[in-house]
């Protein structure tokens, strides 16, 4: 059957089945790697050439093969991302404002219960709400407590907020499991992910977050790390993306002082390696907006100071953004604001 593969390909097909029969869970890529000595590139190069002749060695055969059973609490778009990525296992959602199981039955029946709830920005900027995450947890916790479900979040949360709740509720396993999604594109995005982060206290729920993620994704990069840095990774790519919109409206208004294309200049600026051709776009609407970058600006920002940490870029980048930015959308967007929303005199 396999005989339409190298000697090298048919090893590695037969060494990533062997581990999966023999420990239930898939190798991650490193550990291939490591085992052939070879970079985890290459062994990409190798899993793909694989799949050209319908050969992938991480679909298990038989009885290994495993039927994953998925909750998912709340349904927004990382919601619906989560569910649209793992749509050939057993899905069940809890929504409070959408038809839906009961959260009791959705956790009870789950093996992984993803946490894609929304945590809005304070009305006085001054962090977030973690009120709607906080509510929730206390509520699936009575049926994951003293069992091996381990609930995953999803939600954008201020560093050190998973390490405090499984601290909180120390007889439930916790992970945090970061998402990059656009609002565009956002299932997508999801199946096309350049990179999982599992955020786990331990190696034992990482190898069954990492195996969820590779049976449906095996050739995307999985990062192992503690929860606290999954979280901060998140803000520093949204902070840093804030910083390049307002960077590029900085740029356009030097463009259109000296009478020159804006959209000429970037062209040319973005043919090096070295700057990715995303977020140098300036609309209409100028600066940034929409839920997330707000969100996690502001959150981060109120973290830093809390901290005592100067965060001088982060104050400029949202003041200026205040500047120019024509559309406060976020300050209309249900779930982006606590405890109210709409327009505000500032």
């Amino acid at each position: 059957m396999t005989n339409k593969l190298t000697v090298k390909q048919k090893m590695i097909f037969d060494f990533i089945q062997n581990y999966i029969a023999v420990h239930h869970v898939n190798p991650t890529l490193k550990i291939v790697a490591k085992e052939f000595k070879k970079s985890i590139p290459t062994i990409h190069q190798y899993l793909n050439s694989m799949k050209k002749h319908s050969f992938d060695p991480f679909q298990p055969v038989g009885a290994f093969k495993r039927n994953y059973s998925l909750g998912i609490i709340g349904y927004g778009i990382v919601g619906q991302a989560v569910a649209y990525g793992f749509s050939n296992y057993q899905i069940r959602v809890y929504d409070k404002y959408k038809p839906s199981d009961t959260l009791s039955s959705v956790v009870k029946n789950s093996e992984f219960i993803f946490v894609c709830l929304p945590t809005p920005i304070m009305s006085d900027e001054s962090g977030i709400d973690l009120s709607i995450i906080e509510s929730n947890i206390k509520e699936i916790v009575k049926h994951t407590n003293n069992t091996d479900k381990i609930i995953i979040i999803k939600s954008t949360v201020v560093p050190g907020t998973t390490a405090r709740l499984a601290q909180q509720y120390p007889k439930t396993i916790f992970c945090f499991n970061p998402e990059f999604l656009r609002e565009a594109s956002f299932l997508q995005d999801f199946i096309n992910t350049d990179r999982i982060i599992i955020g786990a206290a331990n190696d034992s729920v990482f190898r069954r977050v990492s195996s969820l993620y590779q049976s449906v994704m095996p050739n995307v990069p999985i990062f192992y790390t503690d929860p606290t840095t999954a979280e901060m990774v998140k803000y520093m790519a949204n902070c840093f993306l804030a910083a390049k919109v307002i960077f590029a409206n900085e740029m356009a208004d030097i463009c259109i002082a000296l009478g020159i294309s804006y959209e000429e200049v970037k062209k040319m600026v973005v043919v090096d390696r070295r700057i990715e051709d995303t977020h140098l776009d300036v609309t209409t609407s100028r600066g940034f907006g929409g839920k997330c970058l707000p969100k996690d600006l502001l959150a981060l920002r109120a973290l830093a100071k809390s901290k005592g940490v100067d965060v001088g870029i982060l104050d400029t980048v949202w003041k200026k953004n205040l500047t120019i930015r024509r559309n406060r959308d976020w300050e209309e967007i249900p779930f982006a604001v606590s405890p109210s929303f709409g327009n505000r005199d500032r």
